[in-house]
């Protein structure tokens, strides 16, 4: 029976977790109280209290539950990194905007936590976890840069710091608009154009 109400416990988490991204998605932060999410959820306020002692600890528990996939796509460009370091990067960029644009969970927790992120609140701990991962992204494309400046594909007085924060940014860009653009083929032809330009402008600066 512990065992069971383990397991209903960690499954009611689970559903709360589900709706609060949801709705705080859709709706806004400041538009969306705990007992609307408890009962879009289907429980009590008290369930919501007994998992998560206020909204702050609710949205810190969400940032920890969903990941961007720019370490799955990183991991999958690796060996492509030097054999052609910009053109594995041009695919890790499409490739991983393309996923978080056409996966719901993904898209809401990139509007929630980025596009949305003047809303979020002053917590010390959400916001160290959110710029731990604007850091590793950022260190991801800084690879494939300093890769690239080995291969002369830039020039070795490229900002690669600079760049890659921009390139990170850039992403950031074409996702703020991805819910406006609900066809897949038309947002992969948007998202592939804006990095091919981006990386284009990279490849033009090498030195001969």
């Amino acid at each position: 029976m512990a065992r069971r109400t383990r397991e209903e416990a960690e499954q009611t988490r689970q559903a709360l977790l589900h709706m609060a991204l949801e709705q705080y998605a859709l709706h806004g932060i400041h538009n969306v109280s705990l007992k609307a999410i408890a009962a879009e959820a289907g429980v009590t306020h008290g369930a919501l209290y007994w998992h998560f002692k206020n909204r702050d600890d609710l949205i810190l528990a969400l940032c920890e539950s969903v990941t961007l996939p720019f370490e799955q796509y990183y991991l999958e460009q690796l060996q492509a990194i030097d054999q052609d370091a910009l053109k594995a990067l041009k695919a890790f960029l499409i490739e991983t905007t393309c996923h978080i644009a056409s996966r719901k969970k993904s898209l809401q927790a990139f509007s929630l936590f980025y596009a949305r992120r003047k809303e979020l609140p002053l917590h010390i701990a959400l916001q160290d976890v959110l710029a731990d991962e604007w850091d590793v992204w950022v260190s991801y494309i800084n690879r494939f840069l300093k890769q690239a400046r080995k291969q002369k594909q830039i020039a070795k007085k490229t900002k690669q710091q600079c760049i890659a924060e921009a390139m990170l940014s850039q992403v950031f860009g074409v996702l703020a608009v991805a819910e406006y653009m609900p066809e897949p083929v038309v947002f992969r032809e948007m998202a592939s154009t804006t990095i091919n330009n981006a990386i284009r402008g990279l490849d033009a600066t090498r030195c001969n």
